[in-house]
């Protein structure tokens, strides 16, 4: 039997008979098996589980591995990105300062954040730019520089 290929070749197509076929699923059913196996060991060495953050109570999905690495890391407790780079920074800005104790300031933040603000986000503006405004006063108050307008001695008055 002969065909055409694509490029206008004549072809022969072998007949093939019930052994070669069967010879040919059981090889592809092998294969299929074997790649089961592999992807079998794939997802058992890269099984991803979900931890949640010990300050902020977010949740991450993350390799074993990686959940041990930063637990070695952090007392054995498991912290999320985010707050890893906030305990690093208050361990740099104070650098006697203790893993546990950086980890324990940076939680009681989180918590008074997640208790008040995410509660009322408007009531917590509104505190937060009061205390901004109760601050700029007390600088001005103590500050005599700021609180007299200075004039010149020309008939036009003109601030300096």
């Amino acid at each position: 039997m002969t065909t055409k290929s694509a490029y206008g070749e004549a072809c022969l197509l072998p007949i093939m008979n019930g052994q070669i076929l069967r010879k040919v699923v059981s090889d592809v059913s092998s294969e299929i098996d074997k790649l089961g196996k592999e992807l079998e060991t794939i997802l058992e060495i890269d099984e991803v589980m979900k931890e949640e953050c010990n300050c902020c109570g977010l949740q991450e999905e993350c390799t074993k591995e990686y959940i041990l690495q930063v637990k070695n890391s952090y007392s054995g407790k498991w912290v999320c990105g985010l707050c890893s780079e906030a305990v690093k920074e208050r361990l740099n800005r104070i650098p006697k300062t203790a893993i546990e104790e950086a980890l324990s300031t940076h939680r009681s933040f989180c918590q008074e954040f997640n208790s008040k603000t995410r509660l009322n986000p408007k009531l917590s503006f509104t505190c937060t730019m009061r205390e901004i405004a109760k601050r700029k006063y007390e600088s001005r108050k103590n500050n005599p520089c700021f609180s007299k307008i200075a004039r010149t001695s020309s008939c036009v008055p003109r601030l300096l």
